[in-house]
């Protein structure tokens, strides 16, 4: 066990030690009379205890959240100043090599070139009128890929000639008898910025006797130093952890006399816990939305956002060489909507009739017994992963809808198709709507539906005139819930709809949604300065607002509707 494990325990014992101290002290103030206390015991007790553990604990959730981070960073600085030598003979060749300048330099020169072509680029896009010449925007486009080309293999060249300098000084300084530090802190710092949070990832393993990518004397030279760093601050925290609760134990305890106001302290920290919660929750939020708009910014700044909004045709993939087919790099999400939209509309319509009349049979028609076994079964459905359903839209519903409109005579149905996709996120949303509806139905005053029977009206009728009306709000509100459900899903679209961002209006075509297409520009090694990797950013930009919208509406609903049966 740990050393951070133990002394947390530790906290925990003292914890309830001071609770027991603390009622106990207040009880013994008062030789057991507690009505001359202002607080009750226990909450005499709840104060030590809080500010035994509190600040211990806070101590220790600090060190688990950034003590690793301060570990790679002192090891960083550390390691980089043993190789300071290496690194200032490093930069004296970099400087003297006539070869790698050259490279350095082409690069900048052709890097400036595409931002200036970029810029035009991007008039010739704002242009409206006369001004617009595509001619002249296709001839650009020519020009830039060509020029990114000759960049990046300027670059590349650049960065090949710096790693050949750094082995040859690596190599020189081995020769010469450098400790394995001095080369670790070397291959640490000159190394590019993924491989050099792998090296301290690695580091740590060894350190910590786990497994690494890779075995090297620089590499365990590293990991003693990180293993050194990791025991003192370990043992600097269970040392400070311990003191913080010894003397909030201490502390308090003092307080504890008849007049303390121990109830007023407890309830004022239970207060400003909520109120933190609720304070990290909006800011959660906040930083959700600015995350996006600020990037979605960067998108609109390279693409217009008339094209994404109305723009037809979508090809993310932007070619990067004149030989490329096919990647146009067009960024119009009309095809995206529109396949969310078509999936989206035939799950609700699979999923709105069956979940609220399964509601109403269970709530108004259905006996106790059978709604015992009946419920917990619907609610299955819920439960089931969604690769399941994936995979069950793929292998059985896709094939049969293809089988079945090619027996009517239709021969280009495809497998993966809008339909199935729609159908089987139908069932998988039926649980939401049945249960929320069910609940909501149930929650109608029985004395609704006793006045409604007490004036002749049948049981068909007491639903649809008085039970249904009074639940909508909240069934609207299932509703929408179901309707947030099926826009972000996203597993099932990719195995039964296909990838295709196909404008279509019918149900047995391919087409892809919003969520996937996230999902596949997020994928894989991605650089966040490409109107690809962007535009997934504008993407969820523009479900968030539906989203949103959706809220509005319902909050709209119940507000409309509510007065009339409260």
């Amino acid at each position: 066990m740990s050393v951070i494990a133990i002394v947390a325990l530790m906290v925990i014992v003292m914890l309830a030690g001071g609770f027991y101290v603390g009622r106990a002290r207040a009880i013994g103030a008062v030789n057991g009379n507690t009505v001359r206390l202002h607080s009750l015991p226990n909450y005499h007790g709840y104060y030590v205890a809080i500010w035994t553990g509190l600040p211990a604990f806070l101590l220790l959730a600090a060190y688990g959240i950034f003590g690793g981070q301060a570990v790679e960073r002192l090891t960083f600085s550390e390691l980089q100043r043993e190789a300071g030598t290496l690194n200032a003979r490093l930069e004296e060749r970099l400087l003297s090599d006539a070869e790698y300048e050259e490279f350095r330099g082409a690069a900048l020169q052709l890097r400036e070139r595409v931002n200036a072509i970029g810029d035009d680029m991007q008039r010739l896009r704002s242009a409206r009128g006369e001004e617009r010449d595509p001619a002249r925007l296709e001839q650009l486009q020519q020009e830039q890929r060509e020029t990114l080309n000759s960049a990046t293999a300027a670059e590349e060249a650049a960065i090949a000639r710096r790693a050949e300098l750094v082995a040859a000084v690596g190599s020189e300084a081995e020769a010469a008898g450098a400790s394995m530090r001095q080369l670790a802190g070397f291959e640490l710092v000159q190394a590019p910025r993924e491989q050099r949070q792998l090296f301290l990832s690695d580091a740590m393993q060894i350190a910590n006797g786990a497994l690494s990518s890779r075995e090297s004397a620089e590499l365990n030279a590293a990991a003693r130093i990180v293993a050194r760093y990791q025991d003192r601050i370990r043992y600097f925290v269970a040392v400070l952890a311990l003191a913080f609760a010894a003397g909030g134990l201490l502390r308090t305890r003092g307080q504890v006399v008849p007049d303390f106001r121990a109830r007023n302290h407890v309830e004022r920290l239970i207060t400003g816990l909520l109120l933190l919660s609720s304070v990290l929750a909006i800011l959660t939020t906040v930083g959700i939305v600015f995350s996006l708009l600020f990037e979605s910014i960067r998108f609109f700044s390279t693409v217009p956002v008339s094209e994404f909004l109305f723009g037809l045709q979508w090809s993310p993939q932007i070619a990067l060489r004149a030989d490329q087919v096919g990647q146009s790099g067009a960024f119009g999400a009309v095809p995206l909507f529109a396949g969310t939209a078509l999936i989206t509309l035939i799950a609700m319509a699979v999923a709105v009739p069956i979940g609220l009349l399964s509601a109403i049979y269970l709530s108004e028609y259905a006996g106790p017994r059978f709604r015992a076994t009946a419920k917990p079964v619907l609610e299955i459905l819920a439960g089931i992963p969604t690769v399941v359903y994936g995979f069950f839209a793929l292998l059985t519903v896709g094939p049969a809808i293809r089988g079945l409109f090619t027996w009517l005579g239709f021969d280009d149905v495809v497998t993966q198709s809008a339909l199935s996709a729609g159908l089987v996120m139908g069932v998988m949303i039926i649980p939401f709507i049945s249960s929320l509806s069910d609940d909501v139905i149930n929650s109608v005053p029985q004395t609704l539906r006793d006045g409604s029977y007490a004036m002749g009206a049948t049981r068909s009728e007491t639903i649809t005139r008085v039970v249904m009306p009074a639940a909508l709000p909240g069934i609207v509100g299932a509703i929408l819930l179901a309707v947030s459900r099926a826009v972000g899903e996203t597993m099932i679209v990719v195995m039964a709809a296909g990838q295709g961002a196909n404008l279509t209006a019918n149900p047995l075509e391919s087409v892809t949604t919003i969520t996937v297409q996230i999902v596949m520009l997020l994928t894989g090694d991605q650089e966040f300065d490409s109107p690809k990797t962007l535009s997934a950013f504008a993407l969820g930009l523009v479900l968030f607002v539906i989203t949103l919208i959706m809220n509005v509406i319902a909050l709209r609903v119940v507000q409309r509707y509510r007065e009339k049966y409260d």
